[in-house]
């Protein structure tokens, strides 16, 4: 730091620019959940003529005046200046930690725990000028200042709420947003003592109620959302402890695990406010609590109780990520199929106004909106539109639907011949047919949910291929793949229950995933892809996603339909068949656990693992549309475990 003794009088903005050093070293050491040590608290205490000229007079009946010097993604900084002789109420700190350095004067700080419903003080120490107290999430307590005092609190993350204990009424108040330590006017929510006394696990599982704090810039409207459910739920399970966490990083949302853990307790209900997971790559960063990628959540360890449920209020969560929730960790699992939002009603949209921190209750609701149906969706919601219901993922092990074992026969009535869909058909066959002319030989295939074998029977028919692999998980498809096609000599056909790939290294030219990428793990099967292509292989996927149509695209989707409706005139036996199929009510059970993804989760996944590469599109419909990609020529390589972007 440079010398703080100035002839001119500084402005705000010099005396921050010269804190900067200072601030640095003391978020990079809050950020790690430590304390600073003899050097940097040397170096704070040389900062007390530049600090004084930042803070303000406490106002009126406050025990403390706030200065907010440094907020960012990693921790808040704020100075206080005290009264002399006035304490603060107790208080939290809204799950986050760190320290406070007492700059000018001395300070009283008392601990507070629970005896059964009664917040008791538990320990009190007396804080010298120049020392650090430090902070941890679960820390309740309350500081006087003996004369006029100075001090710097710097928190990670930055505390978006935090509870304010009244001691005489017995309750807490909740205040989301910029408040201080202290009783404030105005009606806030109270909760009596006797709902947040911590419960034995034994007897008392515990509801998690957990938000991320980095909703788009801000994480209020979330913050308030997750308080309104937590006194909800509170007041529906009184036998359960009810805790409610903002997290800031992945790393707190494993911490609280750990705790959990450590303590012997077990969750009941596990409640996740945030964004949809495996949405990373949008946000330009890996540190996010949504951003867990899928084989981290397998490595994670989350302490259940036997009927425990987690519940992710987040956008399209029910279309891959609660049955892969479900499947990993064995609970029933609740998702939304469409997008959230956040209303002042929780049975049917109300928009919450200009000012949604300001309102005291909030929900997080599914509903129609521009993203997942257009603008006809939005001025839907606007209108008031019922909220969705989450959509239940039981474990696959004891979900039968989720197969397509029930409507293999009338798949394979519909796609007999694939050639029916001629657009992805037609993009497929022309690839291998420029594949066969580049190896000067034939090309050896492996198709990735093979389903009837439709789509090796036509590319065989073509006399494209050396030799074809179809894997599936159905048994019920591959009995029909195995019997079309017993007089196909260069067709195998075999089922695949993982990830893993019962075919040898090195082994074919092409892996094609027609209609059932949706379906795949994706990473751990992309390192079983690099793993049975040869050098130079490819990988081509089509699939069906979920985009409403763009203007732009208003080409494609007039040509998609004149195509259909030439299908339907030219195949009257395929549109029965078709019909058939989508009508029956094993069709719409099994899609509805078995959700098309949205385009924009192809567009990032691909283009983490192959830049430069992009889908294109082959057809449209008003809400849908079919895509395809190509990698391009691999070369032989690892897949490291994804964590986005």
């Amino acid at each position: 730091m440079t010398d703080i003794a100035h002839d001119e009088p500084l402005t705000r903005q010099d005396r921050l620019a010269e804190l900067t050093p200072i601030f640095d070293a003391l978020a990079a050491v809050a950020a790690r959940g430590e304390v600073p040590g003899p050097e940097l608290l040397a170096r704070a205490a040389a900062a007390q003529p530049l600090l004084a000229g930042l803070a303000s007079d406490p106002a009126d009946g406050e025990p403390y005046s706030r200065s907010i010097l440094r907020v960012d993604d990693q921790v808040e900084i704020m100075l206080a200046r005290w009264r002399p002789g006035h304490s603060c109420a107790p208080h939290d700190h809204g799950g986050s930690g760190g320290f406070v350095v007492a700059v000018e004067g001395s300070f009283h700080e008392r601990r507070f725990g629970w005896d059964e419903s009664r917040l008791v003080v538990d320990e009190a120490a007396i804080h010298e000028q120049g020392t650090a107290i430090h902070i941890s999430p679960e820390v309740i307590h309350d500081m006087a200042a003996e004369t006029a005092g100075l001090s710097l609190h710097l928190y990670s993350p930055p505390p978006t709420s935090m509870r304010v204990f009244d001691l005489q009424r017995a309750e807490a108040l909740e205040l989301v947003g910029n408040y201080g330590a202290w009783i404030p006017q105005g009606d806030h929510p109270r909760i009596p003592f006797t709902a947040l006394t911590p419960k034995t696990a034994l007897v008392k599982p515990v509801i998690w109620v957990a938000h991320t704090t980095r909703y788009r810039g801000g994480s209020t409207e979330f913050a308030i959302a997750a308080a309104t459910m937590g006194r909800e739920l509170a007041a529906a399970h009184p036998d359960a402890e009810v805790i409610v966490s903002g997290l800031h990083r992945k790393a707190d949302f494993q911490t609280q695990l750990a705790q959990l853990a450590l303590t012997g307790r077990v969750i009941s209900q596990l409640h996740l406010i945030s964004h949809s997971g495996m949405y990373g790559p949008m946000f330009g960063t890996t540190n996010w609590p949504e951003q867990f990628s899928p084989h981290e959540w397998r490595d994670m360890t989350i302490p259940f109780a036997t009927d425990g449920r987690a519940y992710f209020h987040a956008c399209r969560t029910a279309r891959w990520f609660a049955p892969f929730f479900a499947d990993v960790f064995g609970v029933a699992t609740y998702g939304n199929h469409n997008y959230t939002t956040v209303s002042t009603r929780k049975d049917r949209f109300a928009w919450a106004g200009r000012q949604p921190a300001a309102r005291p209750n909030l929900y997080m609701i599914a509903a129609p909106g521009k993203k997942s149906h257009g603008w006809a969706g939005s001025f839907r919601k606007y209108l008031g539109c019922a909220a969705e219901p989450m959509t239940e993922s039981e474990p696959a092990a004891t979900h039968p639907e989720r197969s397509y074992d029930r409507v293999a026969e009338l798949y394979d009535r519909a796609y007999a011949d694939i050639r029916v869909r001629e657009a992805e058909w037609q993009w497929v066959a022309n690839r291998l047919a420029s594949a066969h002319a580049d190896l000067g030989r034939r090309v050896r295939v492996l198709e990735i949910g093979c389903g009837n074998g439709a789509l090796l029977r036509a590319l065989d028919d073509n006399g494209n291929i050396d030799f074809a692999v179809g894997l599936d998980s159905s048994e019920g498809m591959l009995t029909r793949a195995r019997e079309r096609n017993r007089d196909r000599g260069r067709l195998r056909f075999g089922k695949v229950s993982g990830p893993a790939l019962d075919i040898p290294d090195d082994h074919v030219d092409v892996v094609i995933s027609f209609l059932s990428f949706r379906y795949l793990d994706w990473d751990p099967v992309m390192a079983e892809i690099r793993r049975v292509l040869a050098p130079g292989g490819r990988l081509w996927v089509v699939d069906m996603v979920e985009q409403p149509v763009r203007i732009r695209e208003l080409p494609v989707l007039a040509r998609s339909a004149v195509a259909h409706l030439r299908t339907r005139r030219t195949r009257p036996q395929f549109a029965t068949d078709l019909a058939a199929l989508t009508q029956h009510p094993d069709w719409r059970n099994m899609l509805q656990h078995n959700p098309i993804r949205a385009e924009h989760e192809y567009r990032w996944y691909f283009g983490s693992r192959f830049p430069g590469t992009k889908l294109k599109t082959l057809t449209a419909t008003p809400s849908a549309r079919v895509v395809a990609f190509d990698s391009g020529p691999l070369a032989k390589g690892q897949t490291a475990p994804l964590s986005y972007p």
